[in-house]
């Protein structure tokens, strides 16, 4: 720090200034030396003054600068960690995406075997249902067609046995039936 303190410009500028004399005293004449040193006694003065005058509002800038950079990258930095959030979020959620895709394929699979075997069933129970009706309409064809067939073989029954009783009972046998069946009638 105390070398800082000897780069102040009020001290340059009183530093520069008394070399600056001592130069003179020394070499009064004027020639290409004298020249020389007083141009450079001129600009160690000019430089004392620009560097009183410009150098707070040149820190100040650089400061500002920095600082500026500083929040920039900062800004940067926050940016960046918001965007991988942002990033991590997005996979987090495409992974879900994924996740859910296959447990929405699992559950529609589940679901058509569901539905698969309620289908069987409806039809399992059609069948036996048109099963039952047919064995109904099965049975009462049959009893139809077994009443023709008693009626039928009881026709042709009646018929032969009309035709045995012409071909073997005599008129004597038809009187005596007719003779028991009247007097049924009158016990009765």
């Amino acid at each position: 720090m105390s070398s800082r303190r000897w780069l102040n410009p009020p001290i340059v500028m009183i530093v520069g200034s008394t070399l600056a004399g001592i130069v003179f005293l020394i070499f009064a004449g004027r020639g290409p030396v004298y020249d020389l040193i007083m141009r450079i006694v001129n600009f160690t003065v000019l430089l004392g003054v620009l560097i009183y005058f410009v150098r707070k509002p040149a820190v100040e800038g650089m400061r500002n600068s920095i600082e500026s950079v500083r929040k920039m990258l900062s800004d940067a930095e926050e940016a960046r960690k918001h965007a991988e959030a942002r990033m991590k979020e997005a996979e987090d959620r495409l992974a879900k995406v994924d996740e859910e895709t296959e447990a929405l394929i699992i559950a529609a699979h589940k679901e058509s075997e569901v539905e698969k075997e309620r289908v069987l069933a409806e039809a399992e129970e059609a069948v036996q249902r048109l099963k039952g009706e047919a064995r109904v309409y099965i049975e009462l064809e049959l009893k139809k067609a077994q009443d023709l067939l008693r009626r039928e073989v009881a026709g042709s029954a009646m018929d032969i046995a009309e035709e045995i009783i012409r071909n073997n009972v005599k008129p004597e046998d038809q009187k005596r039936f007719i003779i028991e069946y009247l007097e049924k009638l009158e016990a009765s």
